[in-house]
């Protein structure tokens, strides 16, 4: 059979090679059976990702610990403590977008891209920012991939560059600024990262009216800034070209090849 699952992966309908539903069933946010239309007397037991139904208890095995879907939470502590979280009882506090595959509670963590080791890490890497080797390399990503919405929205969008703790590098999300003006740090790294650099772009071209290709004052003052303590600051122009300077102002990387129109769909 083939399965029909709903966006958190929760098995909504099996569907046969022919194409004929033979089991379906309705739940509601915390995983608990609304509706079940069985005709052919099927055992589905997988419910929300990493949960198995077990049918003597009714209870969810969850890898390393059981959830009662009529409480909407565990029924032992979270095996790793308070890394998962304050409430060692919890799943997710949004289920209807969140999932928690390991029974562990440590989405956020994962999601963030903080964490590299054990299951944690294994997570990141599947839901976790994409990381790279180099910090040009990141920030050419994360530009690469905002730069038209920018562009489409004339607005600048910043964000931060961090890295982790085994030395690879991610950006963190682009936070939306003014028509010319951004602050990269309303975007911080997460705890046990380190920020390194930030980026930002300069929206649409101006005709003229603002320094659209070069840093600006006030881009200079940014990574110049010592309480700001970043190694760099890259720049995606109208025209597309990818810019980075220096804490020094002195210009480190000067490039081409990110998006110059204004295209919605190519973004993020």
């Amino acid at each position: 059979h083939l399965y029909h699952c709903d966006h958190r992966g929760l098995p909504l309908a099996l569907v046969s090679t022919e194409g004929a539903t033979e089991w379906c069933a309705e739940y509601d946010e915390w995983g608990n059976l609304l509706n079940e239309e069985n005709p052919h007397q099927l055992q589905q037991l997988i419910r929300l990702p990493g949960q198995q139904y077990d049918e003597e208890s009714g209870l969810y095995y969850n890898r390393h610990r059981y959830y009662d879907p009529l409480q909407g939470r565990y029924i032992t502590q979270d095996p790793i403590g308070l890394k998962g979280g304050w409430n060692l009882y919890g799943y997710q506090l949004n289920p209807i977008s969140d999932i928690d595959p390991l029974g562990l509670s440590m989405w956020e963590d994962a999601k963030s891209g903080a964490c590299t080791n054990g299951l944690c890490g294994t997570l990141s890497a599947m839901i976790g920012p994409d990381k790279f080797d180099s910090i040009d390399s990141t920030a050419y990503d994360a530009l690469n991939k905002i730069n038209s919405q920018s562009i489409c929205e004339d607005k600048e969008f910043a964000g931060l560059i961090c890295k982790d703790n085994s030395g690879r590098y991610f950006s963190t999300a682009p936070n939306r600024g003014e028509r010319k003006g951004s602050y990269p740090f309303n975007s911080p790294c997460p705890n046990g990262t380190e920020k390194v650099s930030a980026y930002h772009t300069h929206g649409a071209d101006s005709h003229g009216e603002y320094w659209d290709e070069i840093f600006s004052g006030k881009d200079e003052k940014i990574v110049k800034s010592k309480d700001n303590n970043i190694k760099s600051f890259y720049l995606g122009t109208p025209s597309g070209n990818f810019k980075a300077i220096d804490n020094h102002g002195k210009e480190i990387t000067n490039g081409k090849g990110l998006p110059n129109v204004c295209r919605v769909h190519g973004n993020m």
